[in-house]
């Protein structure tokens, strides 16, 4: 039954095939559809967006000039997809475990099981890597080599059964080394933060990978492990400069060290995608992350230094707006919030004269939620004093926050929903503020803005809240 849908597309594409073979079809079925479409985007622009019909299917053809590496995405979700001209591409995909549940068929079905199969083992990496914290550089060394090897040699494998181009060859492998290369950056940055003693012991060579890596390979910036990889290494080289007792400097959100970064991105790139890209995401994050007025017109001048033709500058300029409404030291006291009926209400009819926890969640991100209400759980009883709000963002879609409510069954009278002008079906509010949490004492000062509910420095802010 699971492949039956996909069947039944491929059946009909065949009827068509010899009106149709200069195409590119993509076709398929979402289960527990979070939207009404999808859409097919290559290196960041959005070709189409396809809409579902009554039965969730969807289907699309294109002329393709060359074989490439897509993403399709259903929002919040998106994963990478090959394709070449004349394919005939099939998908099955539930929300609920997207994933896990994705599979395909057709022409290049293949090709494009081996990258999510790939994807889902890189996942699996990262619970390796906080397991080999506990051996020694040199058996990470091994550990890992061995890891490469063995997917190489099934590379190998699947390629004397298959019929693969030289141009998805090249995917295949870099895939496999590029995870590789990362494992080994991920696991440097946790031991120079939170293991120094152990990065003194690493092997003279353990970083020789990294004179292979081409830093503006235009063919692979779709490819989950060469980008995730490129994260990862400036991560690496921004915190070089850190001694190990100053902690603030590991800080990944600290204004700082998203300014080396972004210099980082000037230097290494040249790639016009890649260094927008990276400069883009990192610029958002300095201004989201700004704490007073001086970093953010900081961020500005950044901005203006950069001069990118790719960069959105009406919308950052919009961001660092909102921002300037969410600086440490500003009064919230008449913050207006949308109630669960969807009546404005200010933030001192709320809490009165008492410190306020306010955390940011979305309906798009479900399960993220339900942790968040653990959590919030445990905070309340720990600090009766204080009060916690929850603050949906989801304020362009309000129906989507109400139904989020009444899955979970929750009580309403500490939930709200921001109030906030931006474009029309933009989601930037949504990416750049889910899952924080403002410290507000009991004069409605903000005292912080930059933590989220896991932080460690969490209850020690709360703390000192309470003790002034």
């Amino acid at each position: 039954m699971k492949y039956y849908h996909l069947c039944v597309i491929l059946i009909c594409l065949g009827c068509s095939k010899e009106q149709k073979r200069d195409l590119t079809f993509i076709g398929g079925r979402i289960v527990n559809p979070n939207s009404s479409y999808v859409t097919l985007e290559h290196n960041d622009s959005v070709i189409d967006t396809i809409s579902l019909d009554a039965n969730n299917n969807f289907h699309y053809e294109f002329s393709q000039d060359k074989e490439s590496i897509y993403s399709f995405k259903h929002y919040p979700e998106s994963q990478t997809l090959y394709l070449k001209p004349g394919d005939s591409t099939v998908l099955r995909v539930n929300t609920l475990e997207f994933d896990e549940s994705l599979t395909f068929g057709g022409s290049s079905s293949v090709e494009n099981n081996f990258l999510i199969n790939m994807f889902l083992l890189n996942e699996h990496d990262n619970d390796l890597i906080l397991s080999y914290y506990k051996i020694t550089p040199q058996r990470f060394v091994e550990k890992t080599d061995s890891i490469m090897d063995l997917r190489l040699k099934g590379l190998d494998k699947l390629k004397s059964e298959s019929t693969f181009t030289p141009y998805f060859e090249k995917i295949a492998e870099s895939t496999i080394k590029y995870e590789h290369y990362d494992m080994r950056e991920r696991y440097a940055f946790l031991m120079k933060k939170y293991v120094p003693s152990k990065f003194d012991e690493f092997p003279e060579d353990y970083f020789d990978y990294r004179s292979d890596v081409d830093f503006n390979d235009s063919n692979l910036v779709s490819n989950f492990s060469y980008m995730r990889f490129l994260d990862n290494y400036l991560r690496n080289k921004s915190i070089e400069v850190c001694e190990t007792e100053n902690r603030d400097c590991f800080d990944l959100n600290d204004h700082q060290n998203l300014k080396r970064r972004l210099n980082l991105v000037h230097k290494l790139f040249e790639n016009d995608y890649l260094k927008s890209n990276f400069f883009n995401r990192f610029i958002r994050r300095e201004i989201v992350f700004s704490q007073t007025e001086k970093q953010l017109e900081e961020t500005l001048s950044m901005i203006k230094k950069f001069d990118l033709t790719a960069l959105d500058e009406d919308e950052l300029h919009q961001l660092t707006t909102i921002q300037s409404n969410y600086l440490v030291g500003k009064n919230m006291k008449n913050l207006n919030l949308k109630t669960t009926d969807f009546d404005t209400i200010q933030l001192h009819e709320i809490t009165g004269d008492k410190p306020t926890v306010m955390h940011t969640w979305s309906a798009l991100s479900f399960e993220g939620k339900k942790n968040n209400l653990k959590k919030i759980e445990e905070l309340r009883e720990k600090y009766p004093e204080l009060i916690f709000l929850s603050i949906n963002l989801d304020f362009q879609n309000p129906n989507l926050w109400k139904n989020a409510l009444s899955q979970l069954e929750h009580n309403g009278s500490t939930e709200f929903q921001v109030v906030s002008v931006v474009p029309e079906n933009t989601y930037g509010f949504f990416k750049n503020y889910l899952n924080r949490v403002y410290i507000i004492d009991k004069s409605y000062t903000l005292t912080s803005n930059s933590l989220s509910l896991f932080d460690p420095k969490l209850e020690s802010q709360i703390l000192e809240v309470l003790n002034r």
